[in-house]
C-alpha cells in the first residue's frame, strides 16, 4: 500500500471522471475554470498504454509550465483503458502528473482518499480480435487491450489500514458497487454475445467493489464520499452516511472539505 502525503498543499482536491488520452483538455478545462493550487485525481481511464513511454514524457513537457502556473497536481488512477504497467513503480512520477498504484492512500489535510483503479471492458472480446488481426496482418499491434484490467479486491491491502491505523473517509475507483448507478447497461446482452464469460465477470467486478464497501463500514471507517467513472453518465446515490457520485466523461466535481477529521 503506498502512502501519499500531500498535507503540504491547500485542501482543495477535485475528482474528474473518464478523460480518455484527452490530457490536453483537462488542462485546458482546468485553465478556463481558474483551477488552481487543487489536487486533481483522475478516476480511471486516463489513456496510458495507447502510445509508448516517450511519448508521456514528451506530453509532459508541453503540460508541465501550464500546471505550474496553475499549480494543480493530476494523480491518475488506473481504468481499464489503461495500460497497469504505468501504474507500477515509478513509471509515471513528474512533479505535477503522476499515476497511482491500486490501493494508495492519499493523504490531504482532512481526507484520507483511498484509491483502487481496474474494470473490465464490456467490448474486451471485440478489442482482443482486432489486435490478433494487426498482428497477423504483420501490422504492428495497437495496444487497446490489457488482460490484467480487472479491479482486483485484495483485502490484505485494507487489513494494513488498521494495522496503521489509518481511517479512510474517502474512495476514489474507476467501477462501482453493485448497488450505486448505473442499474443496467443496454449494450452488454450485444457483447454478450461474443463473449460467454462477459456478464459474470461484471457482476463478479461489482461484487467485488461490494466487499470493499462492506469491509470499510465493518471496520468503522467515516467513509463520507465515493467516486467513479467508467459508466459515461452522472449520478449520485446516498447510501446510509456515503454519498456516492458518478462522474461522466470530464465531469469535475469537488470534493467537501471535512470539518471532523482523524488521521
Amino acid at each position: 500500500m503506498q502512502y501519499l502525503d500531500l498535507t503540504s498543499r491547500k485542501d482543495t482536491v477535485i475528482v474528474c471522471g473518464d478523460i480518455h488520452c484527452e490530457f490536453r483538455t483537462l488542462v485546458f478545462n482546468l485553465e478556463q475554470k481558474h483551477v488552481t493550487d487543487a489536487i486533481i485525481i483522475v478516476a480511471g481511464d486516463c489513456g496510458f498504454g495507447f502510445d509508448r513511454l516517450p511519448y508521456y514524457s514528451q506530453l509532459y513537457r508541453h503540460l508541465h509550465k501550464k500546471l505550474e502556473k496553475l499549480n494543480d497536481l493530476l494523480l491518475m488512477v488506473r481504468g481499464n483503458h489503461d495500460d497497469p504497467v504505468y501504474f507500477s513503480g515509478e513509471v509515471i512520477d513528474f512533479p505535477f502528473m503522476k499515476t497511482l498504484p491500486d490501493y494508495t492512500i492519499v493523504h490531504t489535510q482532512s481526507h484520507n482518499i483511498l484509491c483502487v483503479g481496474g474494470a473490465i471492458s464490456v467490448d474486451r472480446s471485440f478489442r482482443k480480435t482486432m489486435m490478433i488481426k494487426d498482428s497477423s496482418r504483420g501490422k504492428r499491434t495497437t495496444p487497446i487491450y490489457w488482460p490484467k484490467e480487472a479491479v482486483i479486491y485484495d483485502e490484505s491491502e485494507l487489513e494494513t489500514l488498521e494495522k496503521e491505523k489509518i481511517k479512510i473517509n474517502t474512495v476514489i475507483t474507476h467501477t462501482a458497487p453493485s448497488f450505486c448507478p448505473p442499474y443496467t447497461n443496454n449494450d452488454l446482452e450485444h457483447w454478450c454475445a461474443g463473449d460467454e464469460n462477459l456478464a459474470d465477470d461484471i457482476r463478479r467486478e461489482r461484487r467485488d467493489m461490494d466487499k470493499l464497501y462492506t469491509y470499510l463500514i465493518l471496520h468503522n471507517h467515516p467513509l463520507h464520499q465515493w467516486y467513479y467513472g467508467h459508466y459515461h453518465t452522472s449520478d449520485r446515490l446516498l447510501k446510509d452516511d456515503t454519498q456516492f457520485f458518478l462522474l461522466d466523461i470530464m465531469e469535475m466535481k469537488a470534493i467537501t472539505p471535512l470539518l471532523h477529521f482523524s488521521k
